[in-house]
């Protein structure tokens, strides 16, 4: 344990026998974070520890406490649900859920904004997740792209680190006037230590949907005074603009986020996920690890066509040079050799991947026919969302390959010219790298994503799926509802696997089948009443848990949870119905009383 840091040390002395820490997953201002292990239960936490510095200020101290038993009240499924908080003389921290994915904001910085579908998804699920928080009187006053957990095998959005949340009847300010949040995030008037409400995460959320969708920050400064004097002087830039394949309806609410003026923000977040659903429209709905694996795909897509690209490039380049300067000693050839199989190799690591995708979508239940599906819906959406400019695509194509050309034969002639190493190193990089990255943009260009799609859905994705269904054995595959049925496709595969459980285990488990078919009816109830906002959302979450207990009793058929821990997900989902049962019915007799009394 050497070399541990102190928080590590500290806290394992304190937990001992009940969690078991593996390693340090983050540190931040107001805590470090720990991936653990609950024995008991045998699963893995996080646990946030507040560090010893702060933990001596009894004020600090508490305020954690009270901050983080405060969020552990929220349940709802796009929020981190936190298990316990407890203080140990110095030692003071909180359990949570751990989430195997990524957050939002690396998510961004590593492979580029997200496409408008999944945008408008993250944003609708996150925006579910702070209504329900400032319903309860909460506000999180630190949402930002860094906050929001993608989970790796759903794809779900869930809202994190309420550590600095506040009542919405609270004093803001702290008392050492010291404003707390993230300054690229933070609403005008949380910059300048002012009274929040529920709009100031209105703000923030807007801000983090506008570099999911874009790559890049409203605004760029060097310190925090910049930062506060742009968020309170200029005006964002309009969403509409920067990201024109977003639907208007969508990006215009979230420039209304971004307004200046809380009056002029939306209402509610509640409105906002509405105003969402409604921009989404009749879009068909596609389980989220096929919407994973599809934009996964594209992007491997894209890097197998530039490494091919590579490979051709490599090729041509030294064979001209060969006809052109002789190879008495075989130098070119060797380095030819060199390019072209580094190249190769990195397009087959790329393949490798999509195999390996291609393995998790079967673990979950998902096979090529259900691939085949899901790449349809998003063919018509791509469709219905990003319009084809046929004669402009093929203008910029050529454009893109006249500029490539040029750049090319520029380079390897003043690489000739030169005749040094610097020259050696412009014409290697001219005579290769420009032509794959001409490729690369023409692969965007010349809608190939498309052609890919197709090829996945034929021949090559089924031999994609081979390979990734070696040594698994038989798996049903489960077809994604492709309009309005998604919780019957839910429903039925759920009761598949709970039938094939042995005896033992379905006494157990003896109401699965009840809660179930509770779930598939409550959100066939709900999908009558899309319209209102409240039963959009509920609708969400009811396929949410039918989804949750059919990964769970897969997992359960392959030995990777306990019938314990399907239990307690079993009594949330039950949860889930109760709530819905009363919404319903408190909407029912809202109704009634609203009608005007018929007579005669």
């Amino acid at each position: 344990m050497t070399g541990a840091a102190p928080e590590f040390l500290s806290l394992q002395r304190v937990v001992a026998g009940r969690y078991s820490l593996d390693r340090e997953l983050g540190r931040g201002g107001m805590g470090v974070v720990f991936l653990a292990r609950d024995v008991a239960l045998d699963r893995p936490v996080a646990i946030k520890v507040l560090p010893p510095s702060l933990a001596a200020d009894r004020a600090t101290r508490d305020r954690f406490l009270r901050e983080a038993r405060t969020a552990a009240a929220l349940s709802h499924p796009n929020v981190v649900p936190i298990h316990a908080v407890e203080e140990h003389g110095e030692v003071v921290f909180f359990v949570m859920a751990f989430v195997d994915g990524e957050t939002l904001g690396s998510r961004v910085r590593g492979r580029g904004r997200l496409p408008p579908a999944e945008v408008m998804r993250v944003t609708q699920e996150v925006a579910w997740a702070l209504a329900h928080a400032h319903t309860r009187g909460l506000i999180h006053r630190d949402v930002k792209p860094d906050n929001i957990l993608l989970e790796r095998d759903g794809g779900w959005a869930l809202v994190t680190d309420f550590g600095i949340a506040r009542d919405l009847d609270g004093t803001d300010t702290p008392a050492s006037g010291a404003v707390r949040g993230t300054p690229q995030y933070m609403s005008p008037e949380q910059a300048a230590g002012g009274v929040l409400d529920a709009r100031s995460d209105l703000y923030s959320l807007g801000v983090t949907v506008f570099f999911a969708a874009t790559g890049k920050l409203p605004f760029e400064a060097d310190t925090v005074a910049g930062y506060a004097a742009k968020h309170a002087g200029q005006q964002a830039p309009s969403l509409t603009q920067m990201a024109p394949k977003l639907p208007e309806r969508f990006a215009t609410a979230i420039d209304r986020c971004l307004a200046k003026d809380p009056e002029q923000r939306p209402v509610s977040a509640e409105w906002l996920a509405h105003e969402i659903s409604a921009a989404r429209g009749a879009l068909a709905t596609v389980p989220a690890p096929l919407e994973r694996f599809g934009r996964e795909a594209e992007i491997i897509g894209g890097d197998i066509v530039t490494y091919v690209g590579g490979v051709l490039a490599s090729g041509l380049l030294f064979e001209t040079l060969r006809a052109m300067e002789g190879d008495f000693f075989g130098i070119l050839f060797g380095l030819e050799m060199v390019f072209v199989i580094v190249f190769a190799a990195l397009g087959g690591a790329r393949a490798a991947q999509l195999v390996g995708l291609s393995r998790q979508l079967l673990k979950s239940g998902y096979g090529h026919r259900a691939l085949q599906a899901g790449l349809e819906v998003q063919d018509r959406r791509d469709r219905d969302s990003e319009p084809e400019h046929e004669e402009g695509s093929r203008r910029r194509a050529w454009a893109t390959i006249g500029t490539g050309a040029a750049v090319t034969a520029l380079g390897i002639t003043a690489g000739v010219v030169l005749d040094n190493d610097v020259g050696v190193v412009l014409g290697l990089a001219a005579g290769i790298g420009a032509p794959m990255l001409t490729v690369r943009r023409l692969w965007s260009q010349l809608g190939a994503p498309r052609w890919w799609r197709k090829l996945l859905k034929g021949r090559l994705g089924r031999a994609v799926f081979r390979l990734g269904g070696i040594g698994l054995g038989r798996h049903d595959d489960l077809l994604p509802a492709a309009g309005e049925r998604t919780e019957a496709i839910l429903s039925d595969a759920a009761e598949s696997l709970y039938a094939a459980l042995p005896e033992a285990q379905r006494e157990r488990l003896g109401d699965v089948p009840a809660v179930i078919a509770k779930l598939e009816a409550d959100a066939l109830t709900l999908r009558e009443r899309a319209a209102d906002p409240a039963a959009a959302k509920r609708l969400a979450t009811a396929v949410a848990a039918l989804e949750s207990l059919r990964l769970d009793l897969l997992r359960l058929h392959a030995g990777n949870v306990t019938v314990d821990e399907l239990t307690r997900d079993l009594e949330a989902a039950r949860r889930v119905g109760e709530d819905i049962d009363a919404e319903v019915a408190g909407a029912d007799a809202a109704r009634r009383l609203l009608e005007p009394e018929r007579t005669g």
